[in-house]
């Protein structure tokens, strides 16, 4: 397991299942970040050697707070909301589908007006084991498609300047259950913003279809 801290942290291993967020740039306000940033960082001084479960008691942790994120990015209060332009999201969804079966293997995403989210399986290649990079694969993965849909999105946008915020979030997903969790917690994203009665109603959102059974 590789374990990679910028902001946040990150658990990342080869060939596992992962659930990711990107947002755009400026899609929360400054002071709300760094209020959270500040939370984090009394918890993790809290959190010391002795402490039993450190790791889980950090994803618990974590999971909190990627909630809180969410929870202000589906209010679309303040910021951009670019995603919502159908050329901006079709850059996004053919990127996604793209990297689909080299990558990873796509099994859901939601794109939102200021957000994604992406659940897949990480395909351990040559590529990875022998590249000289030193971004752990998921990160690599998630710049490669960042960096490719902002300077595609900015030229229609013509504008210039950060179109995503630098940090993501991923999460290891651990077994069968918390995977169908999640791909549901994703696909239902529009309905707990309310802006669809049906999760099918969002252009917007993917499901691989061995997964549809237990959604229908």
């Amino acid at each position: 397991m590789i374990y990679y801290k910028r902001k946040l942290p990150h658990w990342q291993i080869q060939g596992a299942e992962y659930f990711v967020t990107f947002r755009l740039a400026g899609s929360l306000p400054i002071h709300v970040v760094k209020s959270l940033q500040l939370l984090r960082k009394k918890y993790q001084k809290s959190i010391t050697e002795k402490t039993e479960n450190k790791k889980d008691s950090l994803r618990k942790f974590e999971l909190k707070i990627f909630k809180k994120y969410e929870d202000l990015l589906d209010k679309c209060c303040t910021g951009p909301r670019w995603l919502e332009k159908p050329k901006i999201s079709k850059i996004i969804k053919d990127s996604i589908h793209y990297r689909d079966g080299n990558k990873y293997d796509l099994y859901a995403y939601c794109i939102m007006s200021n957000h994604v989210h992406m659940v897949f399986k990480h395909i351990e290649n040559q590529e990875i084991k022998s590249s000289s990079e030193s971004l752990p694969p998921i990160t690599r993965i998630l710049k490669n498609l960042k960096s490719y849909t902002a300077l595609q999105a900015n030229k229609i946008l013509e504008r210039e300047g950060a179109f995503w915020n630098v940090e993501s979030y991923d999460h290891l997903i651990r077994n069968n259950t918390e995977l169908e969790n999640i791909i549901r917690y994703t696909i239902y994203n529009p309905v707990k913003a309310n802006l669809v009665e049906n999760w099918e109603d969002w252009q917007q959102t993917y499901c691989k279809p061995i997964f549809l059974e237990s959604f229908t």
